[in-house]
């Protein structure tokens, strides 16, 4: 869980970086929200397995916080 997730965090800061380095813009891309929510989950399921419950608390909020960056960002456009 743990790795996968690692990917899905590589994966949308791969694409926010196209978006400012290649594009030259100062948008979020809709990918990096929706990935770090997706690797958040997997995060917080990978604390709660291993029994570390603080750290899968923090790792619920990041969730709630990148699904509301995530719906803020879709309403928008």
């Amino acid at each position: 869980m743990y790795l996968a997730a690692l990917v899905f965090t590589i994966i949308g800061w791969g694409f926010q970086l196209y978006e400012t380095l290649i594009k030259k813009t100062r948008n979020i891309n809709i990918i990096l929200p929706f990935a770090y929510f997706i690797a958040c989950i997997l995060f917080a399921i990978s604390s709660f397995q291993v029994g570390d419950t603080f750290y899968g608390i923090i790792d619920v909020v990041c969730v709630i916080l990148a699904a509301i960056v995530f719906i803020v960002l879709v309403k928008r456009k």
